[in-house]
This record gives structure tokens, C-alpha cells and sequence, in this order.
């Protein structure tokens, strides 16, 4: 049975809205204009930003006598420029808009209008000069102003990929991309930064087809002029020496040298082609058994509760490596011979899916066998040889090509005994360190933080926005890398304190937050002003007080 229509009942207005009464009528009578000024995280941010001296160690660069030709200085333009990337990102262009519906204008005690997209273009030219310095600056204020542990450090490389020509950047240019977008061009981003918290240390910008195994000794030079800046912590106490924690793309021979020769440790996965077969020879000296007796405690977060986890082992070996200078002596290495059974299923996993594809990429061929081009022996071998190049199976099969009654034939079978050699390897690899005194648990707990990097990636191309870049002049692009970077030691700053202060909240979540907070301005008829900081919740005072950052009143109080 279809249901009976209802009438629709209309809402009811009353023409004119209750008169105001008492102190609200008066308020009323004297109010001109009520505006909304955005607040968001600054109160997080500021002063971080402060902390570290941000205008100050700008304006010392760039106006080394003090004097100043333009009324902004470009102390300012930074902590503006940093402040959008940390808050909203906006192209250039779109910064003054932003500017001018945010508190940030009170706060620096400058015009919106004077933050036009032409004034910050011209204030990265000013920076470009200066860049360097200034960021050792910034990175030596933080380890001294929020005690940075300096103990263990991760290095890794980013892409940053690019939509455009750019004829005119040298650095912008084809090459290996992380962001799996072959088809773009891009810069590369090589990072140090502390385990503990993530705080970047040192980042430079290199041109796109940069091969990662070249970069490891120039920056180990810019972690060498950087501790060289580093005051010490205690009376003749000097900075510790850190362990320089990679991935096995970045402990080349020459690599290995330098840090030997610098007093720096490192730390990582070494490539089994290294020392000529001497890393390969070491993974199949070590058996079974002696790995099964040597379990590590090393577990990750996610099979913590894991009834069915299988340790990890590892076994300690010393492993001399070849110089790669004529008449050296071997580089000293404590190897760590390390068993993942997970790893081992998927080593086994990769080793049959390539199995299964060049086999039937043979068994497609012997359907073409007979039919041109395929009508003669060494045309078959010469597609089987480019089937076979770059393929991982190509040891493990047995390819027989010959001449039959009607034609070329080919054969093939699995080589069990080479297969049986690469079974027993499933799941191995060696840990390599100078650092002569880690035992084989820290090796292996410190070596899996090497993923540190690419967490404050991961913001930096995400919060941080720093794609789409709206740039063409490479000088430009490199300084807005850098306001980028030093938005992400801000970033990675805040969320240090938050975890030394027992708050379980990540950046993200803060900034989310206290985006609601604004800041409410009552303008009357005779001039004057009155402001209200609205949006403050009980939990956003609570995180602010654990920071210390309980000073609300200049947030209050701010130029009429």
C-alpha cells in the first residue's frame, strides 16, 4: 500500500531578529566591522621558529653591516615563507591572500600587501647566495637549543619530480625516480638526519640522473665542515662521532675509505659484489647451524604480538676488505651475517616468479619456432640470448637450442644444483660497521632505522607540499628546497618535544588540531579594536602547557 503524501511544513522566520538589550545593545551601537583572523598552529610553531633564531641569523647573512635597503627584511620573507609551508602551502602567487586572512601579519608586525608573489620571488634570489651557511647555522642552533642526540645518524636520497621543460635548470633532468614517474623530470634530495626524532642535519640538492653510490663521500664532507661548527657540550668535551647509518647502495669501497680515514662510523647492508666476492664468500661460510644458535632480540612494532614470529640470527664475522688505493691496507670490517626468515620466503618467492616468467617466455618462442625469423639456429639463439639478458633465472635454467629434422628446436630444465646453492642463501645478509665495539643486536636494531629519512619524506612531499613546484629559475627552486627544509626541522622539532613531553599526538595531528583557532576582531565606529582568541579547547591547553608555550597573551593582545 503506498504511503499518504505529508504536507511539507516550512520553517517560520521571524521578520526581524530580537532586539539587542543591555551591555549587547551598546556593543551593537558601537560595532563597525567584526573580521576572523586564522590562527592555526602558530602558536605550535612560533616558537620553534624563534627559538632557533631564524630572522636574526637570516638578516646577519644577508646584511652582514646591519643596514637594510628595503623596509621587509628578508629575515622576514623567510619566517613568512616557512610559516605558509608549515600551515597552508600556497604557490607564490596565492602567499599575500593567505597572509592577509591569518594573524601572521600582527604577529611579524608587517603588511600583507608587502608579501607580494614579486617581493618573495626576489627575496629567494636573495637567499640563493647564502644557503649553505645559513642552514649549518639553523641545524648548529638546534642541536644546541633542543639537545640533539648526535649519536646515530640515517643518510638517504629523494627524487622531487617536476611537470615542465625547465631548459633553463641544469639540475632538473631525467633520471632514477623514486616517485615512479619516469616520464617527469626532477632534482634529487640527499638527507642526514637523527635517528632519535628525525631531524634533518644536512640535506643538498643534486641534479636528477645523480647515482646514489656516487654521493656518500661528498656527504660525508658536509657532515665533517658541520661538526667543525659544532661548540662543545661540555668543558673539553667535543661532539660525538656518530655512526652514519645507509643502505647498501651507499657503502661503496670508496666510501668505506673515507670514513675510515674521517673517524666517522657507518652502518648498513653491504652489497654482496663488494671486495670482489669476498661479501658473497662470507654469506656462504656461515651455516646453518651457526645461525640457528645465534637468535637476536630484535623484533619489529608490528609482530609484537605475534605468536608465530621467527627471530632473526645473526652471526659476527670480520670481513678485511680490499683499499681501493694501491698499497693500503685492508679497510677493517665487523660483518654481521644476519638470517630474516622473511626475507627467505621472499627471496625463494622472487627466485620462482622469475623462474616462471623466462620459462614461459621460452615456451613461447617454440611456438614461433619453424616460422620466420625463427628458421635457423642462430636466430633462435639470439632471441634466447636477449630473453636471458638482465633475467635474474638465467642461472638456474639449462637452455639448449639445436637443430632438428624440421627445424631449430629448444630445450631447457631447472639446474637443481644451482638452485640448491641459491637456497641455501634465502634470507642472508651482511650487516658491515667500523664501529669495532656494537654487538651483533644493536647492529642489526640500529641498522633497521635507516627508514628515518624517508618518514620525513614522506612530509616533506606530503604537509610540507613542496610539489607542484610553480618555479623556473633554478636559483629560486634551490631556495625554496630550502625554506621547505627548514619547515620540515620545525616540523620534525615539534614533534621531538611532543614525544620528550609524553604527548602521543604526531605533527599531523597537532597541526589538525589547532587549525580552528583564530582570532576574533571587533572593530568600533571611533577606531579601537577588540580582539578575542576563540577555538581554544581544554585539550589545546593542556598540549601547550606540557610544551610550556603557556604565553596566550600576545595572541590577545596584537596591533590595532
Amino acid at each position: 500500500m503506498p504511503r499518504r503524501p505529508r504536507p511539507i511544513r516550512a520553517w517560520h522566520l521571524d521578520e526581524e531578529p530580537p532586539a539587542a538589550k543591555g551591555q549587547a545593545a551598546a556593543l551593537e551601537v558601537a560595532l563597525e566591522q567584526e573580521l576572523v583572523r586564522q590562527l592555526g598552529a602558530v602558536p605550535l610553531l612560533l616558537p620553534i621558529i624563534e627559538r632557533l633564531g631564524l630572522r636574526e641569523r637570516v638578516n646577519q647573512r644577508v646584511y652582514p653591516t646591519g643596514e637594510q635597503s628595503a623596509d621587509l627584511d628578508l629575515g622576514r620573507v623567510t619566517e613568512v615563507l616557512v610559516l605558509n609551508r608549515l600551515l597552508a602551502p600556497q604557490p607564490l602567487v596565492h602567499v599575500e591572500d593567505w597572509l592577509a586572512e591569518t594573524v601572521v601579519p600582527d604577529l611579524l608586525g608587517l603588511d600583507a600587501a608587502s608579501c607580494n608573489d614579486d617581493r618573495l620571488a626576489r627575496g629567494l634570489d636573495a637567499l640563493v647566495p647564502h644557503l649553505d651557511g645559513l642552514w649549518q647555522d639553523l641545524v648548529v642552533s638546534a642541536i644546541t637549543a633542543f639537545d640533539l642526540d648526535l649519536r646515530r645518524l640515517a643518510y638517504d636520497i629523494t627524487s622531487v619530480s617536476f611537470c615542465g621543460a625547465y631548459e633553463d635548470a641544469a639540475l632538473v633532468t631525467y633520471g632514477y625516480s623514486r616517485d615512479h614517474r619516469p616520464d617527469r623530470k626532477q632534482i634529487e634530495l640527499a638527507t642526514t638526519s637523527v635517528v632519535v626524532g628525525g631531524v634533518p642535519l644536512d640535506y643538498h640538492v643534486l641534479a636528477g640522473n645523480v647515482a646514489d653510490r656516487t654521493t656518500p663521500v661528498a656527504n660525508l664532507e658536509r657532515l665533517q665542515e658541520l661538526w667543525a661548527q659544532l661548540p662543545p657540550r661540555a668543558l673539553g668535551a667535543e661532539p660525538p662521532r656518530p655512526v652514519v647509518i645507509s643502505d647498501r647502495a651507499m657503502l661503496t669501497l670508496d666510501a668505506l675509505a673515507a670514513y675510515a680515514a674521517s673517524g666517522f662510523c657507518y652502518l648498513g647492508p653491504v652489497d654482496p659484489s663488494v671486495g670482489g666476492g669476498a661479501v658473497r664468500a662470507l654469506l656462504a661460510s656461515v651455516s646453518q647451524a651457526e645461525l640457528a644458535a645465534a637468535p637476536l632480540a630484535y623484533r619489529p612494532q608490528r609482530a609484537a604480538a605475534d605468536p608465530h614470529w621467527q627471530p632473526y640470527q645473526g652471526v659476527l664475522r670480520e670481513l678485511p676488505l680490499p683499499h681501493p688505493q694501491a698499497n693500503q691496507p685492508p679497510l677493517p670490517i665487523q660483518a654481521l651475517v644476519v638470517f630474516s626468515p622473511g626475507k627467505a620466503r621472499l627471496d625463494a618467492q622472487k627466485r620462482e616468479t622469475y623462474l616462471c616468467r623466462l620459462e614461459q617466455a621460452l615456451a613461447d618462442l617454440v611456438g614461433k619456432l619453424g616460422r620466420r625469423p625463427y628458421t635457423t639456429v642462430s636466430a633462435v639463439q639470439q632471441r634466447v640470448a636477449r630473453l636471458c639478458q638482465h633475467q635474474p633465472a638465467r642461472p638456474f635454467l639449462s637452455i639448449v637450442v639445436a637443430e632438428g629434422a624440421a627445424g631449430p628446436t629448444l630445450t631447457w630444465q631447472r639446474t637443481e644444483a644451482a638452485l640448491a646453492t641459491a637456497a641455501e642463501l634465502d634470507g642472508r645478509y651482511v650487516l658491515g660497521t667500523n664501529a669495532l665495539g656494537l654487538d651483533a643486536n644493536t647492529m642489526l636494531t640500529d641498522a633497521k632505522q635507516r627508514d628515518v629519512p624517508e618518514k620525513g619524506y614522506a612530509t616533506f612531499k606530503g604537509p610540507l607540499a613542496i610539489r607542484p613546484i610553480y618555479l623556473h629559475k633554478q636559483e629560486r627552486i634551490l631556495s625554496l628546497v630550502f625554506c621547505t627544509m627548514v619547515s620540515l626541522l620545525v616540523y620534525a622539532l615539534l614533534e621531538l618535544l611532543v614525544r620528550r613531553a609524553g604527548l602521543p599526538l604526531t605533527g599531523q595531528r597537532l597541526l589538525a588540531q589547532f587549525a580552528p583557532l583564530a582570532v576574533i576582531v571587533l572593530v568600533c565606529n571611533d577606531g579601537t579594536s577588540l580582539r578575542r582568541l576563540t577555538g581554544l579547547a581544554p585539550p589545546l591547553i593542556a598540549t601547550l602547557t606540557a610544551l610550556g608555550w603557556t604565553n596566550l597573551d600576545r595572541y590577545r593582545r596584537l596591533h590595532s
